[in-house]
């Protein structure tokens, strides 16, 4: 692993994931945007003391996974996992950590790539079914969509998982990792970076993901966030289509943007939305604008070390997968797998500042250095 993310990064088209799983397609050349300097005109929001409290608590590289209850006992070795994939970088990224969580506990671990549209989902939720493994995990797509399989696998007596859904307690489904209350955490650190850099009278507009749960929590979180530390700052929300990340998206923001001059944070509700966004912003000649979000891809990343991007909060996307395991590995000795599953991530503000120091893996966010050893002394498998 590597700390200091490296200079040059080649961008390979990646497409959106929320939580390892939301698909659509674009490209960035890593080195896009404004140079923009942060908006100080203005002065203090009455509630930028809590905000800075906020963002400096979460600027340093986290040190733990934040689970610290153990197993009851070592995990039986005969279980089996199948994933619904999305072939995405964040992905198969996700994919990779949940099958190396899984080979740890000795566990047979197989994915099926779950396509981009509902349909092609509930297919491969139907296929995992078949294969009659012990736990499934899908994510992204509501649970809503999945009722049918969701039931028919709590009848076979498969444990199901979702991850990033945003979905309330749905029957059949022992728990939403990285679900409703991450997403208002991640908001509210990218709300008290807006707070403490804009000033009282800063404006945001939050680039979400229509009909998505998991987007919509996110975004909402950051506008209530800003309301409340910064009641004359305006944050709005503006829908966009998941069909036209990297293709009409940079032009939908730049358009916005251009009839809101006042405007000067723009916030992505996930890396790859901003695909091709700060290209765009430097084409149309707009200066000053701050480009922060959640999940940022590796061009995100370089465009922050790079100075051309503002702040985005990491996603820890291999301690998810290894948190998706170990919710699977309670729920089969009946331990408290809600308590588990509310224990928040490892939360990190990734600016200019600190990029250079954060932890990191082939361009990918992990976050914390030692993970693997910290779960496996939790499963007793050390």
């Amino acid at each position: 692993m590597n700390r200091r993310l490296p200079r040059l990064i080649t961008s390979t088209a990646l497409c959106a994931a929320l939580a390892f799983t939301v698909a659509g397609c674009g490209s960035d050349d890593g080195t896009g945007g404004t140079g923009a300097a942060p908006d100080a005109s203005s002065e203090a929001a009455p509630g930028a003391a809590d905000a800075e409290a906020f963002l400096e608590e979460n600027s340093d590289n986290p040190t733990s996974i934040g689970l610290d209850t153990p197993l009851p006992a070592a995990p039986e070795t005969d279980k089996s996992l199948v994933a619904l994939k999305f072939a995405t970088g964040l992905g198969t990224r996700g994919d990779t950590a949940q099958q190396a969580a899984a080979e740890a506990l000795g566990w047979d671990y197989s994915s099926i790539d779950a396509g981009q549209t509902p349909a092609s989902a509930a297919s491969a939720f139907e296929a995992a079914i078949a294969q009659k493994p012990d736990g499934i995990l899908f994510g992204g797509f509501p649970a809503a969509l999945f009722a049918k399989q969701i039931a028919d696998a709590k009848a076979a007596g498969i444990v199901v998982v979702s991850t990033g859904t945003g979905d309330q307690s749905v029957d059949g489904v022992v728990a939403d990792l990285a679900g409703a209350e991450q997403q208002k955490l991640f908001g509210k650190l990218a709300a008290a970076y807006f707070v403490t850099e804009a000033g009282s009278e800063g404006r945001a507009a939050v680039f979400n993901f229509q009909g998505f749960p998991i987007s919509d929590l996110f975004s909402e979180a950051f506008v209530a966030q800003v309301e409340e530390w910064c009641p004359t700052c305006t944050a709005e929300i503006v829908q966009q289509q998941l069909a036209d990340v990297g293709t009409k998206t940079p032009a939908n923001v730049v358009g916005y943007l251009q009839r809101e001059p006042e405007t000067k944070y723009a916030v992505f509700a996930s890396g790859d939305l901003s695909s091709g966004v700060t290209p765009a912003l430097r084409t149309a000649g707009l200066q000053g604008i701050n480009v922060l979000g959640i999940v940022p891809t590796e061009a995100n990343l370089a465009a922050l070390e790079a100075g051309s991007e503002a702040a985005w909060v990491g996603f820890p996307a291999d301690v998810i997968g290894w948190r998706a395991v170990d919710i699977f590995a309670r729920a089969f000795q009946d331990a408290d797998v809600e308590a588990a599953a509310e224990v928040p991530l490892p939360l990190q503000m990734i600016t200019k500042d600190n990029v250079g120091e954060i932890l990191t893996d082939d361009g990918y966010y992990v976050g914390v250095e030692d993970y693997q050893d910290q779960f496996q002394k939790l499963w007793q498998t050390s």
